[in-house]
């Protein structure tokens, strides 16, 4: 088997809850032992499901399979912008068949950094509530399980964030971007201080289970909603903030990001490039040299394509490649045929490289 190119997929919260009636409630987030017995279940599910595939019960395109080698317990497993923003005031929504999500924008009206600054993240709300749920955990399960912390997904040790103008556009809405224009030292100071928000709770929480961190995957999926002068201007500096204290980082942009790959290449520390499948491959590679790719098949092209565009798709990008490591992402939702899914996988093998499962927890 040729070596460089392979796959990885998901399912679904939504695809979970479809096929089998879970539930994605407030206690599946909030209640550790809650959250064990259905994620083994559902884990045995997809399993099942796919024996040969390499297609597992994982939070989108944010596991390493390497990290869920052992048997896992997941405390806190929300995204880390809502996290952020519960703590900042929001109100944390449980739907049960999908990604929960904050009520509102908790700082839409914030005129300076006044009253964030200084927070006691130990003592806030639900930051003490998941503190004290790690060592509860900890304390039932012993040695048998590797407890993950928020913003982590498994035993790698590599921290997960949103970027900092996502998490912006997430706790003030798009307000931020007409403050670049009208108030562009508010943003700048308000960047700031979200990427010192996010290294804080990032090595508290590393710290209370004795994980060292390892690396960062930065989620700045509002990215491709500027343009390269904006994202360097204001985000920039906080991106590097967080690779010099978490780095090396793993960069996500969703959406097509030809325009931003010069601006990517400021950021230092980049060990991986984590894009939707609009975003040229062959760019990134004369921009980055071997840099890793981990390519998102974009939503279209698994709901609406037929099996035969994906092969085609496949192809194309392994040719654009030019031999570099390259993985390909897709996470399968309610809805989409699984065909397509599967087709990514059959042309990978089709193409004389290894795509099967491993034993995951």
């Amino acid at each position: 088997m040729a070596s460089g190119i392979s796959v990885l997929g998901s399912v679904s919260f939504g695809w979970l809850h479809e096929q089998a009636g879970f539930q994605y409630d407030e206690p599946f987030f909030m209640d550790p032992n809650r959250r064990l017995a259905q994620e083994q279940a559902a884990n045995a599910l997809v399993a099942d499901r796919f024996p040969d595939e390499p297609i597992y019960n994982f939070e989108a395109g944010l596991v390493q399979v390497e990290g869920r080698r052992c048997p896992v317990a997941l405390v806190g497993g929300i995204q880390p912008n809502l996290i952020l923003g519960a703590a900042l005031g929001a109100k944390l929504v449980f739907y049960g068949d999908k990604d929960p999500d904050i009520t509102q924008t908790p700082l839409a009206d914030m005129k300076d950094l006044d009253l964030l600054r200084g927070i006691d993240w130990q003592t806030t709300w639900p930051i003490d509530e998941l503190l004290r749920q790690i060592e509860a955990t900890r304390a039932s399960l012993g040695p048998t399980h590797a407890v993950i912390p928020p913003f982590f997904w498994d035993t790698t040790g590599r921290a997960t964030i949103h970027g900092v103008l996502t998490t912006a556009q997430k706790l003030m809405g798009e307000r931020v971007f007409v403050e670049m224009l009208d108030n562009p030292t508010l943003v700048h100071e308000f960047l700031d201080w979200i990427a010192e928000a996010y290294i804080q709770l990032a090595c508290l929480f590393a710290d209370t289970v004795g994980m060292k961190i390892t690396g960062l995957h930065v989620g700045e999926c509002s990215a491709c909603m500027v343009g390269p002068a904006q994202l360097a201007g204001f985000a920039l500096p906080a991106l590097n903030k967080l690779a010099e204290r978490l780095g090396p980082v793993r960069l996500h942009s969703c959406g097509q990001s030809d325009h931003l790959l010069d601006v990517f290449a400021q950021v230092n520390g980049i060990n991986c490039l984590n894009v939707g499948s609009n975003t040229s491959v062959a760019r990134i590679r004369e921009r980055f040299g071997n840099v890793r790719i981990d390519l998102i098949a974009d939503t279209p092209l698994l709901t609406n394509a037929e099996p035969a565009d994906v092969d085609a798709w496949v192809r194309q990008t392994v040719e654009e490649n030019g031999g570099g490591p390259l993985e390909f992402h897709y996470h399968l939702e309610k809805g989409q045929p699984e065909a397509n899914c599967l087709q990514i996988n059959q042309t990978v093998r089709d193409l004389g490289f290894s795509c099967s499962r491993q034993e995951v927890f």
